[in-house]
């Protein structure tokens, strides 16, 4: 490793900024070309999991992740970032918690920002890693399930509509998108820092596991009741497929009931974040009138 002092855990977060290709100087104010390269780097799925970090963009989303049990490890803005009061605020918070704030040039967060049109502040954060264990789940009612969604902005929409209609957990099976790839976090608004998200599930095992805690398995596909008419349990795990294959058969063995969401135009299909929408707003329009 090259030269410098890692940055002591900071109080609330029990992390060291330390990485094994790169140390962060203490002393820096603003981000070094080395720290730019760092960054960077977590664009590229191989050196966030190496890392388990992962980078976040915008103001909201970052305002989300202060007010979450995630652990942030650094804060770049660009220098004009401070003249707005309401983002003032938010650098101050974190300054108070020991969260480092750097700032960076223009053409540094292009190197950096993956989006178009960038908000001028990046947050470096460390992955979180539910562990999945049924027991933990037995008070749930409803849980969302994907099963092969590999597209990162409808992942990141699904994330984001079960943040809305308030699911108590999100399931993902193999063949999805990482939940920290930068289109899925850009995609969920700042809703992946609200949710319980299990990932890189054997998506049959754990629907197994649900199944003998009393939750009814109902899966999402062309063919079946009409979900208009059907009445949700009162735990239920709806598990959505990728839009090119939808659930796979196995899977679909395991449903206690396949719902469809009826065709009345000549689209081939329906995107799957929307119909995650349709289905949860069918399941909270029951509970309201019951």
């Amino acid at each position: 490793m090259e030269g410098g002092a890692a940055i002591a855990p900071r109080q609330g977060c029990g992390c060291h900024f330390v990485s094994p290709r790169l140390f962060f100087y203490i002393s820096a104010v603003n981000a070094t070309q080395s720290e730019i390269k760092y960054l960077r780097s977590l664009q590229q799925k191989k050196y966030r999991e190496e890392e388990r970090k992962f980078l976040l963009e915008g103001w909201r989303p970052l305002q989300d992740a202060l007010e979450s049990e995630y652990c942030i490890e650094m804060i770049a803005v660009l220098p004009g970032a401070n003249k707005i009061s309401e983002h003032q605020s938010m650098l101050a918070r974190a300054r108070n918690r020991n969260i480092p704030v750097k700032e960076l040039k223009e053409v540094q967060l292009k190197q950096v920002s993956d989006e178009v049109h960038s908000q001028g502040v990046v947050a470096l954060v460390q992955q979180r890693r539910e562990v999945f264990e049924v027991s933990h789940l037995q008070f749930s009612k409803f849980i969302v399930a994907c099963d092969s969604v590999s597209d990162p902005g409808n992942l990141g929409t699904i994330l984001r509509t079960c943040d809305w209609f308030g699911v108590d957990a999100v399931l993902l099976g193999g063949g999805c998108a990482s939940l920290y790839n930068e289109k899925v976090v850009r995609a969920t608004a700042g809703s992946i820092f609200h949710l319980n998200v299990f990932e890189n599930l054997e998506l049959s095992a754990a629907l197994s596991d649900l199944h003998s805690e009393g939750f009814r398995i109902i899966a999402s596909a062309l063919e079946g009741t009409a979900y208009h008419s059907f009445e949700h349990p009162k735990k239920t795990v709806l598990v959505l497929g990728s839009e090119a294959h939808g659930v796979e058969e196995r899977i679909l063995k395991l449903a206690d009931e396949v719902l469809r969401i009826p065709r009345y135009g000549k689209a081939e299909s329906l995107n799957v974040g929307i119909a995650c929408g349709i289905f949860l707003a069918a399941w909270r329009n029951q509970l309201a009138g019951k």
